[in-house]
C-alpha cells in the first residue's frame, strides 16, 4: 500500500502524463481502475468518450488534481467542501465518495492518505482520553455526554483509558438512550461507549481497532437483528466490501457480537416486522460471502427462514440493567 507522499505524487503525475500522451496521439482518454481483488490484475475502464462514464472520468481527474495540490501544499479538505466548489457539475456528494474509492484503487492507498476527509460522524463516551498530535486532549471523563471523534484519525497520537471493555452500538438513538439511563453505573464494569451512527466511518473503525489492539480491551457490538444491522457488524469486524483492500488497521476481527440475534426475536421482542424485498436481496448477498463465521451464517439463515426482523429499540427497556450485562458475563456472543 502506498503511504509515502512522494510516491503518491509520482503516481498521480504518471496518470496525468499518460492522459496527456493519449490526447496528443488522438487516443481515447481512459482510466484503468483495479478491481477489488488481491490476486488478479483485472481492471474496469472509465472512458471519457463514453457518455455513461464521462461524469465519473471527470470526477476522478478532478480528485487527482485536488490530491496533488494537497500533497504539494499540505492541508486537507472534506468531501462536502469539494462538492460545494461546484455542486452543479458534481451533482451529489455520493459521486465524490465513489470516485474517491476509485482513486484509492488506482493509487493503491487508503483514503486517509489522500488528504480528503469525510465529515466527522462517530461518537464516543466513557473512560477515555484521546491525545492529539497538536497537544489537544479529548477527555471523556470531563464531558457528561458524548464526544465527536476527530475527522482525521491519524492525528490521534495516543489513547489513555482505565476501561475494561468497549461497547459499540449501531445507532445514535441507542447510544443516547444508554447515556440517559446512566448505563455507566449499572453494568458493573468500566467501559467505553461508541457509535458510528449506522455504517461507520474510517475514524470510528480505527478507534475501535486501537482500543482492541493497543489497549487490549474486549470489544462488543449491539446491532439490529436484520441484514443491514448484521452487515454493519461485519464492517467493524472485517472491513467494508468496497474498501476490503484497505482494511488493515480498520477492521477488528476479534469483535464479539452480543446481539440482537435473530434467534432471539421470538423470545424477547414483541415488535418483529417482516423482511422487505431489499432485506432479502441483502441476505442473499451476505450468504454468498466466504468470510463470515458459522455462527453468523446460522443467524442469517434464521432471518431467511422466519422472514422476521427486529430493532434494538424493541428491547431498549432492559438493555442496560439485564440484556447487555448478562450477555457479557455469560459469554453469550458470536
Amino acid at each position: 500500500m502506498t503511504t509515502n507522499k512522494c510516491d503518491l505524487l509520482a503516481k498521480v503525475e504518471q496518470i496525468v502524463l499518460e492522459l496527456i500522451s493519449s490526447m496528443i496521439n488522438h487516443k481515447n482518454l481512459t482510466l484503468k481502475i483495479p478491481r477489488n481483488c488481491r490476486r488478479t490484475f483485472k481492471y474496469r475502464k472509465v472512458v471519457y468518450n463514453r457518455r455513461y462514464s464521462r461524469h465519473r472520468f471527470c470526477l476522478i481527474v478532478y480528485l487527482l488534481t485536488e490530491i496533488h495540490r494537497l500533497q504539494v501544499f499540505g492541508g486537507s479538505c472534506t468531501v462536502r467542501g469539494l462538492y460545494y466548489q461546484d455542486p452543479q457539475t458534481i451533482r451529489s456528494q455520493s459521486y465524490i465518495v465513489a470516485a474517491k474509492l476509485d482513486v484509492c484503487r488506482m493509487l493503491n492507498t487508503s483514503p486517509v492518505y489522500l488528504g480528503i476527509r469525510s465529515a466527522a460522524k462517530g461518537l464516543i463516551s466513557g473512560d477515555i482520553k484521546l491525545i492529539m498530535s497538536n497537544g489537544d486532549v479529548m477527555d471523556g471523563n470531563v464531558y457528561c455526554g458524548s464526544i465527536m471523534l476527530p475527522t482525521d484519525y491519524e492525528n490521534v497520537e495516543r489513547i489513555e483509558t482505565n476501561a475494561e471493555m468497549v461497547l459499540i452500538v449501531e445507532k445514535e438513538s441507542v447510544f443516547e438512550s444508554l447515556l440517559s439511563c446512566n448505563a455507566f453505573s449499572t453494568f458493573g464494569l468500566r467501559f467505553i461507549l461508541v457509535t458510528g451512527k449506522g455504517y461507520p466511518d474510517c475514524t470510528t473503525r480505527r478507534i475501535v481497532y486501537r482500543l482492541s489492539v493497543e489497549c487490549n480491551l474486549p470489544a462488543y457490538i449491539l446491532v439490529d437483528a436484520d441484514p443491514f444491522g448484521i452487515e454493519i457488524m461485519l464492517v467493524y469486524q472485517y472491513g467494508s466490501q468496497a474498501m476490503s483492500l484497505f482494511s488493515s488497521g480498520l477492521a477488528t476481527p476479534m469483535l464479539r457480537w452480543i446481539g440482537l440475534h435473530p434467534t432471539e426475536i421470538d423470545s424477547i421482542s414483541k415488535r418483529a416486522v417482516p423482511l422487505s424485498n431489499y432485506d432479502n436481496k441483502k441476505l442473499i448477498d451476505m450468504l454468498s460471502r466466504s468470510n463470515i463465521s458459522v455462527g453468523v451464517r446460522q443467524e442469517l439463515c434464521r432471518l431467511q427462514q422466519t422472514q422476521l426482523k427486529a430493532e434494538i429499540e424493541s428491547v431498549i427497556d432492559f438493555l442496560s440493567p439485564y440484556y447487555i450485562p448478562t450477555k457479557i458475563n455469560r459469554n453469550l456472543y458470536l
